[in-house]
């Protein structure tokens, strides 16, 4: 009877513990309904602007309803600047008169003239070629012509005594004429074995060595001159009706330190490369930096494609985006107290970390530049 006692006391402990206890699904219907009615009063004081202010004043100690404390931010006052865009390209630097003289026939090389860091003129033989056979079929046409032309006195001084037929005459001149003009044509042929300076300058280097064998345009010596300095870079053709003759440009030579020289586009190229879709262009340097140049020094070549003297111009990280436009916040005056206000923005062309505002900004405006991360419309601000 004991026994029955103690478990008649278990059970009704236990069937009061389950009648206290409320259902899970029960209890987490009422949950959400908190999380909604809390959710829907969040929303109300936001719109209020007054949600950021009231966290604000309790984190001070403030209690509900005290003063609102400003949140202290930096301005930058807006003011016409001028904008400009570049395009930045690689580019190399280059000479009109910068060539590899080559051979112009074929032979072993006999004679090298120069050296290199020699200076030569133009017309200046800087190597020779062996023309020894040729020399012998110019000796031996002279011998001919000789005999030709003593032919041909002989008979013209008949000819005007009316001795002897005029065909005899003729032919005599002709074989004469002939032979001269064969002499000549074997003289042209020998100036091929010379390899001549095309241009006054300096020899850069002597490429093959005396007693090799050279043939038709062979490169022989590299000759340089001072003259027609320029910077050549290839450009996308996305660029192709942006970039003109006459644009201005700064040209960067790493080899010359870090100085921007100054240059402008002389030509544009109308042709487009099909195998890297660029074209070229050639920039003409201001001033004496071309002096310092050498063929084949990489530059940096910024060319300038965009240009605005009065323009509102902003740090690129000012500017928000939200769903659908692009704002900044500004700094206004509301019922005495200056607060944050959203003023949407339209923006131009990007450049070196800073954007153009086309629209939605006017001169003095004060821009918030620091401390509009956590910033709300109509927060008070404090400058």
């Amino acid at each position: 009877m004991k026994y029955l006692s103690s478990s008649a006391v278990l059970a009704l402990a236990l069937l009061a513990a389950c009648g206290g206890q409320k259902e899970p699904a029960a209890e987490l219907a009422e949950l959400k309904k908190e999380q909604a009615a809390t959710q829907a009063k969040i929303a109300a004081l936001e719109s209020k602007g007054g949600a950021k202010a009231g966290t604000e004043g309790a984190e001070g100690g403030e209690a509900a309803g005290g003063p609102v404390q400003a949140v202290p931010v930096s301005v930058l006052k807006v003011a016409p600047e001028s904008f400009k865009s570049y395009l930045e390209v690689q580019g190399r630097a280059d000479f009109d008169q910068n060539a590899t003289v080559a051979a112009r026939s074929a032979g072993t090389l006999t004679n090298v003239r120069v050296q290199r860091g020699d200076r030569v003129g133009k017309g200046q033989v800087l190597a020779s070629i062996d023309a020894s056979v040729l020399d012998a079929s110019i000796a031996e046409l002279r011998t001919r012509m000789d005999l030709a032309r003593v032919i041909y006195e002989k008979q013209d001084r008949l000819w005007k005594q009316q001795i002897g037929t005029e065909i005899q005459y003729l032919q005599a001149k002709n074989n004469y004429e002939a032979l001269q003009r064969n002499l000549t044509t074997l003289n042209r042929q020998r100036e091929l074995y010379s390899v001549v300076a095309p241009f006054s300058g300096t020899v850069d280097d002597v490429l093959p060595k005396l007693g090799e064998t050279v043939a038709p345009g062979a490169p022989v010596v590299r000759l340089v001159s001072g003259q027609g300095a320029k910077i050549v870079a290839d450009v996308s053709e996305a660029y192709a009706s942006r970039i003109k003759a006459g644009d201005k440009a700064l040209v960067t030579v790493p080899d010359l330190g870090s100085e921007e020289l100054p240059a402008t586009v002389r030509v544009v190229s109308q042709t487009i490369n099909p195998t890297s879709r660029t074209f070229m262009v050639e920039l003409r340097l201001a001033g004496n930096g071309a002096a310092r140049l050498s063929p084949n020094m990489v530059a940096t070549v910024r060319i300038q494609n965009y240009n605005r003297p009065n323009a509102t111009v902003l740090p690129v990280d000012l500017v928000q985006r939200d769903e659908q436009n692009s704002y900044v916040l500004v700094v206004q005056e509301k019922n005495g107290k200056k607060v944050a206000a959203k003023r949407v923005i339209q923006t131009g062309n990007t450049y070196n970390g800073k954007v153009e505002v086309t629209s939605g900004l006017q001169t003095n405006d004060q821009v918030i530049s620091a401390g509009y991360q956590n910033l709300n419309e109509g927060q008070a601000v404090s400058i």
